[in-house]
């Protein structure tokens, strides 16, 4: 008989059918006692965020504008010396050599004098000669002119001495040209120095025979250096009085430089502006002189060793950075840059510690420090420095408070200052 019961395989089938089914409700109803049974969590509040950030008070700063700029140190002068006689060189100084110093008057270079004596003593004798001559004729005119009046002569006797003394007053006065012209070869001879310098280069020694317009030595004005500044014309507007020289010449300055680490600063002032814009650059050429500038550069800011290292001369060729004594400006501050915020606004904290934007008016840029004028904030508001990543006017913050901001000025600004 065909019936399925008898068939082994079939009835296999069927009982693992169920056991499958068995199986998935067992599965459901124990996902289903987990869900139901398991622990509800405590409901806690979310903890209130609060940022903290770095505030400064606001001091007002009562010192005038510093206009920054930079240049490389060059000398006020730089001549060459060339010879204007024709001789042998039987001395030099003995700072005649690349570096060495002199002073105004001292001789650098001498050419042997005996020729030239000899030229001179010649043409005075001859002069001499001359005066003895006109003597003798001015004695004779007079009593040439005795006799004619007396009739013993006539007047064609008379007027050849006349001429022959002219003749000796034009060789006198040529002389006399002569003579001048020897005492000046003679002077030549000794090459002196037109005023305090340093010497570039040499090329002469002890028993080179010159001749006029050998170049004989290259050197520089040493008393005093200068530095051209190129400013924008923003940066110039902030100069009172630039443009009278007279006027500009009472603006200070100071000069920085980086050597061995350490920066060191020398005090100059404001020389003259040339007279047009640099047709490259379209910038204003302020040139401030810096006077003694052999003298030891003063140290700004600590040491950056414990090591003490000798303060440089400020040398012709150094690179500087200047800053310019600017305008007074009543009632302004300075604050990092990066505390200035968008749209020329700061932040600040009132008491509560909440945070409140303020306008200020943005004047200039110095350096890393932005100038500004905020006449309605009190000397001492606390201002926001740090960054924070979301911001609201009146928010809740929490302060740390740092050193004043007149204390983070640049190290070379503060040593202008004081």
């Amino acid at each position: 008989m065909n019936s399925t019961l008898n068939n082994p395989s079939k009835l296999l089938k069927s009982l693992w059918f169920f056991v499958c089914i068995a199986i998935l409700g067992v599965g459901f109803f124990s996902f289903f006692l987990l869900k139901t049974l398991k622990p509800v969590p405590e409901q806690k509040d979310s903890a209130l965020l609060i940022p903290t950030v770095q505030t400064a008070p606001l001091q007002h700063r009562q010192s005038p504008l510093l206009i920054d700029g930079n240049g490389i140190v060059v000398p006020t002068a730089a001549i060459s010396v060339s010879s204007q006689v024709n001789g042998e060189v039987i001395s030099l100084h003995p700072n005649l050599v690349s570096g060495g110093d002199f002073k105004k008057g001292e001789i650098l270079i001498q050419v042997d004098r005996r020729t030239f004596e000899a030229n001179l003593k010649e043409a005075e004798a001859n002069q001499r000669a001359n005066q003895s001559t006109l003597e003798f004729i001015t004695k004779q005119l007079t009593r040439l002119q005795s006799l004619m009046d007396q009739g013993f002569i006539g007047e064609e006797t008379l007027d050849d001495a006349i001429s022959r003394r002219d003749q000796t007053l034009a060789a006198i006065a040529r002389q006399n040209a002569i003579i001048q012209n020897r005492q000046l070869d003679l002077e030549r001879t000794s090459i002196q120095a037109p005023f305090d310098g340093r010497v570039y280069e040499e090329s002469v020694d002890v028993g080179d025979i010159v001749s006029p317009g050998r170049e004989l030595a290259r050197f520089y004005a040493s008393s005093e250096v200068e530095v051209i500044v190129g400013l924008n014309t923003d940066d110039s507007s902030f100069i009172p009085g630039l443009w009278q020289q007279q006027t500009a010449q009472q603006r200070s300055a100071w000069v920085t430089v980086d050597h061995g680490d350490n920066t060191y600063q020398w005090q100059g002032y404001v020389h003259r502006v040339e007279s047009d814009l640099d047709r490259v650059t379209r910038t204003v050429d302020v040139v401030v002189r810096i006077p003694s500038p052999f003298t030891a550069g003063t140290l700004v800011g600590n040491p950056s060793s414990s090591v003490e290292l000798e303060a440089p001369p400020l040398l012709v060729g150094m690179y500087t950075n200047i800053a310019i004594e600017g305008m007074s400006l009543p009632g302004h501050f300075v604050i990092p840059v990066r505390a200035l915020r968008p749209n020329n606004t700061i932040w600040t904290s009132i008491s509560e510690g909440i945070l409140k934007q303020e306008t200020v008016e943005f004047v200039r840029q110095e350096g890393n420090q932005a100038v500004l004028l905020a006449p309605d904030l009190p000397e001492g508001t606390p201002i926001i420095v740090s960054d924070i990543a979301l911001m609201s006017d009146g928010m809740r913050i929490k302060v740390e408070n740092i050193n004043p901001l007149s204390e983070s000025m640049e190290s070379s600004s503060q040593g202008a200052l004081h």
